[in-house]
């Protein structure tokens, strides 16, 4: 029953000689398992990775990358953690965290473009595509709707599912998911000479 903690916490840890620095967004909450809703929130991972990679490496040059991570879960309680994370030049922190907080606003507000929407559906289609091939997504697919307790049939919808993809819906789950006022902001810099 250990929970984070509530409201926003930062904590910073001087450790290292690499002049890098590594930041890591951690948003927590309550979640509401359903096929639905599972579609949604790791729809909107997808659509947050293509756009923090475009803002934040590509027009900021802060970092190589920048890592975007999803994750559920139904048990012991229904809960949610979204991680944003990446590294950096220490002297740079406190810009690319502003920079990535306002694109999280954007989102909430206006909802991601929908070329981001296009991106994602078009990715999300070959992938179906090359899974059905496989046997490891059909185990997977198969244990979870036996798990879950939903027609395997499902597995098959997944191109009706992906058309159901929104400015709209992605907008939502940003504003659900990605809470300003309940996040634990993990900061590593160098040690100080």
């Amino acid at each position: 029953h250990m929970n984070p903690p509530a409201g926003v916490q930062t904590k910073t840890v001087e450790r290292g000689m690499e002049p890098k620095a590594q930041v890591r967004l951690v948003f927590t909450g309550p979640y509401e398992w359903s096929p639905e809703n599972e579609y949604a929130f790791y729809s909107l991972g997808e659509v947050l990775d293509i756009k923090l990679r475009e803002v934040i490496r590509e027009e900021k040059s802060g970092t190589y990358g920048i890592g975007v991570q999803p994750s559920s879960s139904r048990f012991p309680e229904q809960r949610y953690t979204f991680t944003i994370n990446w590294g950096c030049d220490p002297q740079r922190v406190d810009e690319l965290v502003s920079t990535v907080f306002l694109t999280l606003d954007s989102l909430k507000n206006t909802g991601p473009d929908e070329l981001h929407i296009t991106k994602v559906r078009e990715t999300q289609l070959r992938s179906y595509e090359v899974d059905l091939k496989e046997n490891r997504f059909w185990q997977d697919e198969l244990r979870s709707s036996f798990y879950d307790n939903l027609d395997p049939r499902r597995i098959l919808g997944r191109k009706e599912e992906v058309a159901t993809l929104s400015r709209d819906m992605i907008r939502d789950a940003a504003k659900k998911y990605l809470n300003n006022q309940s996040y634990v902001k993990f900061i590593l810099l160098p040690e100080k000479k």
